[in-house]
């Protein structure tokens, strides 16, 4: 471990490039900028005109490489690490047992004690619509049993939960784990604009993996040649929602237009990208996931996602907005994380103009 060095590069600030170096001490930044300024360091290391980023932030991944998060998190977080995911959440999806649920929270609670990646848990489930999710039929609720939640929601380690608005106690539900500090997002779901707003208006901030997994309240629509109002478009009206998107290098979880649409229409700040990555079977080396022929997340790694909103237009800076400031944000650990600035943590990464990266900087 270092105790002290400097990076000299391209600084990427969450609204700017800016030639100079960023300092560390004690895995601290103590310095970012002018390097005629900066202090003395053991160390300097010219990345040669590399950008020097924050490390990626992964709100919604179920997996690395072979292992599950139910299974292994310690391997799957590593896995990560490698392609720069410095935090990550261990989503587990409505088939995982509540049994298994819990037993994970305990590893990743040591975990996370010994200082992992591992930012605690997202579960996906199982209050959700069983219409809308691939490979588990039969998994979701359709009502909310505060007896089986609330053991979980009382372990502390979970950071998000998603549930679909329109289960049955839905509204209790949320108020509930926003209480104990769980920010709630919605999923899976067919809900209407009125279930959407009431939702967020009882404390839900995220959409879950936005396009994917969803369907609409009115099918088919009242009247010939028109459509309705789907889920996906009754949240991107709302005004405190931030939005997870899947950016797969060929659209196939979301087409590039609709990505530039949710862009459009919400702004680059309220935009989350994730991998959604699982174990299966890919074709052709893809970065999407299939098992029997059925899509199932992703073999995505932030890297990946990274570049794929680069190729969709998105400025450098905005790249890291998307993937490393606005997750820390909406998880309320951006003080800590997420992006560049003196008194954080120095989760950094150097990566060259096409970025791929090159180096991960945590100590």
């Amino acid at each position: 471990m270092r105790k002290s060095y400097t990076l000299l590069g391209n600084i990427v600030f969450p609204d700017r490039l800016e030639a100079g170096c960023v300092c560390v001490e004690a895995g601290r930044i103590i310095y970012a900028g002018d390097p005629s300024r900066a202090p003395d360091t053991q160390q300097t290391i010219d990345t040669h005109g590399g950008y020097i980023a924050p490390g990626f932030i992964d709100i919604h991944c179920h997996a690395g490489g072979d292992w599950w998060a139910h299974e292994d998190p310690e391997k799957m977080a590593l896995h990560h690490l490698k392609h720069g995911t410095t935090g990550l959440l261990c989503t587990l999806y409505r088939d995982v047992s509540h049994k298994r649920i819990l037993e994970t929270a305990a590893t990743v609670q040591s975990l996370m004690a010994k200082g992992s990646t591992i930012l605690g848990l997202h579960l996906e489930g199982p209050y959700l619509n069983p219409k809308y999710g691939s490979g588990s039929t039969g998994c979701a609720e359709e009502t909310v049993d505060a007896e089986k939640y609330l053991p979980l929601a009382d372990t502390g380690i979970v950071k998000q939960w998603t549930f679909a608005p329109e289960v049955k106690g839905a509204e209790a539900f949320v108020k509930d784990i926003v209480s104990r500090g769980i920010v709630p997002a919605i999923g899976h779901s067919a809900a209407s604009p009125e279930e959407i707003s009431a939702a967020e208006k009882n404390g839900a901030r995220i959409v879950t993996h936005l396009f994917d997994a969803t369907g609409s309240s009115i099918d088919p629509p009242r009247y010939g040649g028109t459509i309705e109002v789907s889920f996906n478009f009754g949240a991107l009206v709302c005004d405190k929602f931030y939005y997870e998107i899947i950016c797969d290098q060929n659209g196939v979880h979301v087409r590039p237009e609709l990505v530039k649409l949710a862009l459009k229409t919400v702004g680059v700040d309220r935009i989350i990208g994730v991998t959604d990555a699982c174990t299966g079977d890919t074709e052709d080396n893809a970065d999407v996931n299939f098992v029997k022929g059925e899509l199932m997340g992703s073999k995505l790694t932030m890297d990946c996602v990274a570049r794929n909103f680069h190729a969709l237009g998105l400025t450098i800076c905005e790249v890291f907005r998307v993937t490393s400031l606005n997750p820390a944000k909406i998880l309320g650990m951006d003080g800590e994380i997420g992006s560049i600035e003196v008194g954080k943590k120095a989760d950094l990464l150097v990566l060259n103009e096409k970025l791929n990266l090159k180096r991960v900087y945590r100590e």
